[in-house]
């Protein structure tokens, strides 16, 4: 059982998703800045903060303790939303992961955190080693809910896709499909 409170409570508390906001470069926070300056002016003295320790392995602690701050302290964190097909080729998998990163420009390396605490393992991992081949896709706005229900652990005969209401098209260079409804694009 969850230790949180139902999402769509939670959900009424907050703001509505406001779509107009966006990306925009703009100067550095102090453009004045000088070689051997240091912090600038929005440092408030965060030098004299608290640090946070954690030993991983402390008796006790739970995992869901490490992936919290992990995910909330490393920033911003890309969401890999990865596809895989089974050995046969018969079924797609779908399913988002929190630690997903470009390691590498040439070659192309990316590096994706699969925790292995579910037995016999996750889908996509069996997949991957199966098959050698995956898809990298990346994770939209107009389409967070459907990747959040990807995210359930469902048995191995069942496609998140189906699930999420999502749609795939073929890969060019793989076997594994890539989400169609990106906005970006899928590096297979």
């Amino acid at each position: 059982m969850s230790h949180h409170p139902p999402l769509k409570e939670v959900e009424k508390t907050r703001p509505d998703f406001d779509s107009s906001t966006s990306f925009s470069f703009t100067k550095a926070p102090d453009p004045d800045w000088t070689r051997g300056q240091g912090t600038n002016h929005l440092d408030q003295g965060s030098s004299s903060k608290g640090h946070i320790e954690i030993d991983p392995y402390e008796e006790g602690r739970p995992a869901r303790n490490n992936y919290t701050l992990l995910i909330s302290g490393i920033i911003p964190r890309p969401i890999g939303f990865i596809s895989t097909l089974t050995k046969d080729g018969s079924l797609v998998n779908l399913a988002p992961f929190s630690f997903t990163q470009v390691v590498n420009v040439d070659p192309p390396i990316f590096v994706v955190g699969i925790s292995g605490n579910q037995s016999p393992g996750k889908d996509t991992l069996r997949n991957i080693l199966d098959t050698q081949e995956c898809v990298i896709n990346t994770v939209s706005e107009h389409f967070v809910e459907a990747a959040n229900m990807s995210a359930l652990n469902c048995p191995p005969d069942v496609s998140e896709v189906d699930l999420s209401g999502l749609h795939m098209l073929p890969s060019s260079t793989v076997k594994a499909p890539r989400v169609k409804d990106l906005r970006d694009y899928a590096l297979p």
